[in-house]
């Protein structure tokens, strides 16, 4: 088809203007200076005067519009898109031009002639822009089967299709906005705002019937994802794909169709309904709350009516959940006291904590074993729980780093046994008595009775003094005396009081020796041999029966002196 070349200029003319916005105003001589100041003091001149440089742009744009309408009508059907694209931009600027002017108009004193004179014009332009909205979508309603009538489909034709559908809820967006600026001009809208509703719920009850569609298929591929091969998975994932992105472009059309209603006070009750189930937000601004009443009631009717269908099948599955939980709480009591009479009766040296760990750990097995077993009754399945149990394993674990450290140090404590339940240990710098422990911690009573609980990394990791770990214990002393005192009255003291001390071992035999000569003190030591629970008995009442045994035989205990010998000065400078 032949296309005329002097029909083409004014398109690129066109298409320039549409990338850069430019400002057409009439051409006028410049006013004398006295007809300037009449204007500014004169508000209603200057806003005429703004009125006039507005309509020269609105006929501009107009003219604009009809050359190219007039190229339009002899391109093919697949071009005919990117005209009426074109053509829509140049009408969006008409009415923002159009809404300026009005705004004028409402700013003028309505009784002039002037103010009458614009609003006459304003109502012109309205009614030839609503012809002009309603011939654009009559005319996007018959491209879309044309468009799909060509031989040669593909992905840039159903683009097509679908962005025309998109324009002519644009239009209809418009169409509204065109009403709103007729009731501001106290023009009759009986007849449009008839003819839009009619049109309106038209369009929003197919946009709810294609939210209905694709939530349907959506629900069955999800059904068919879980039994399909992996080969097969990444297919419905795209098709998954398709039908959300559909139900979302259904959501946007029908949320901008509630826009209008809402404006033309229609009832969107049944459709909010759909827009909520399509998104999933409740607060939609063009969403009543009778919608969103009428849903949940909807949805709890619903609920009720499966509740009663299956009412005595989940009184079932939870009497079996209970009975099951509570039959497997006693099989774990059971194991546990036979775990814990085994370990008592082992040929094995086994500690009490490792003991203690053992029938723990027998219990949460079989606890653990039961709660699955319960799970299962209630039709939950076990399989993909276990793999998001795994998973979760992994993350906490990562996140717990430290808590498992002390778990590890827990499980060396009870393999290599260093201490147990009741013996006196010095552990990270405390000293006391081991009360309890388990694989994160272990609680030691202080000699001051304070219970203190340390993590198992820092005594693991650390020097572990076990004070009660043997039977018996040595006590060491060192007694010094006098130089000018005898060493074998001394001797024959020590030697006594030890030999007829209750609490002492008689084997070992105790140890009585001079040990050194000090600066101050000839010096014993003295290593008896007790019990380790008599240790501090033992040592309290040795120091004690020495001080008193001391001073009764006249045996001095010396503490450290220093002779200070005073040189006169006359004798210093003498030598």
């Amino acid at each position: 088809m032949q296309i005329n070349l002097k029909k083409i200029l004014p398109l690129l003319l066109v298409l320039f203007i549409s990338i850069t916005p430019i400002s057409v105003c009439a051409e006028e001589e410049l006013p004398p200076p006295s007809t300037v100041e009449a204007i500014k003091e004169d508000p209603s001149v200057k806003l005429l005067a703004e009125s006039k440089t507005i309509l020269a742009n609105i006929k501009q744009l107009t003219q604009q519009a009809t050359e190219l309408k007039e190229v339009s009508a002899e391109i093919p059907d697949f071009d005919q898109l990117l005209f009426m694209t074109l053509l829509i931009s140049i009408e969006s600027d008409i009415y923002v031009e159009l809404d300026r002017l009005i705004a004028i108009q409402q700013k003028l004193d309505q009784a002039t002639e002037a103010a009458s004179l614009l609003k006459i014009d304003l109502q012109k332009f309205s009614v030839k822009q609503e012809s002009t909205l309603r011939n654009e979508i009559h005319k996007l309603k018959e491209l879309g089967p044309k468009l799909s009538k060509q031989t040669a489909k593909g992905s840039s034709t159903s683009f097509s299709i679908e962005r025309a559908r998109q324009i002519i809820f644009d239009l209809l967006v418009e169409w509204q906005k065109n009403i709103d600026r007729q009731k501001l001009l106290e023009m009759n809208v009986t007849a449009s705002v008839a003819e839009l509703s009619k049109i309106v719920q038209f369009v929003a009850i197919a946009q709810t019937g294609r939210i209905q569609l694709s939530l349907d298929a959506i629900a069955e591929l999800n059904i068919a994802m879980e039994e399909a091969a992996p080969d097969d998975q990444l297919q419905i994932t795209k098709q998954l794909h398709k039908e959300t992105l559909r139900k979302s472009q259904a959501a946007a059309n029908l949320e901008k169709m509630l826009g209008i209603m809402t404006s033309l006070e229609m009832d969107t009750t049944k459709f909010g309904q759909a827009l909520v189930l399509a998104t999933g937000k409740i607060l939609h601004a063009d969403v009543e709350t009778k919608a969103v009443i009428g849903l949940f009631k909807k949805l709890f009717d619903q609920a009720m009516f499966w509740l009663q269908e299956n009412l005595s099948f989940i009184i079932f599955r939870i009497f079996s959940f209970v009975l099951l939980i509570f039959a497997f709480k006693v099989l774990a009591s059971l194991v546990r006291r036979l775990v814990d009479k085994a370990t008592a009766s082992s040929q094995f040296e086994i500690s009490q904590l490792l003991k203690d760990f053992l029938g723990s750990i027998a219990h949460k097995i079989v606890m653990i074993i039961g709660l699955m077993v319960a799970l299962s009754q209630l039709g939950i399945e076990i399989a993909p729980l276990l793999a998001g149990m795994g998973i979760m394993g992994f993350v906490i674990g990562f996140a717990l780093q430290d808590t498992l450290s002390n778990f590890a140090s827990g499980l060396m404590i009870l393999i290599y046994r260093p201490f147990d339940i009741g013996n006196f240990v010095d552990v990270a710098g405390i000293s006391g008595e081991v009360k309890q422990m388990n694989l994160v911690s272990t609680t030691i009573l202080t000699v001051d009775r304070k219970r203190m609980i340390i993590p198992n990394s820092k005594i693991w990791g650390d020097i572990i003094t076990n004070v009660t770990a043997e039977s018996i214990r040595r006590v060491d002393f060192v007694f010094g005396i006098g130089y000018e005192d005898s060493i074998s009255a001394a001797e024959e003291i020590l030697r006594d009081i030890v030999t007829q001390h209750e609490l002492i071992l008689n084997n070992p035999e105790a140890v009585i020796k001079v040990h050194a000569l000090g600066e101050s003190s000839v010096d014993f030591v003295v290593r008896p041999w007790v019990k380790s629970t008599d240790y501090w008995d033992v040592y309290w009442d040795i120091t004690r029966q020495v001080k008193e045994r001391f001073d009764a035989g006249g045996i001095s205990i010396p503490y450290p002196q220093r002779d200070v010998h005073v040189i006169p000065e006359n004798k210093g400078a003498a030598l």
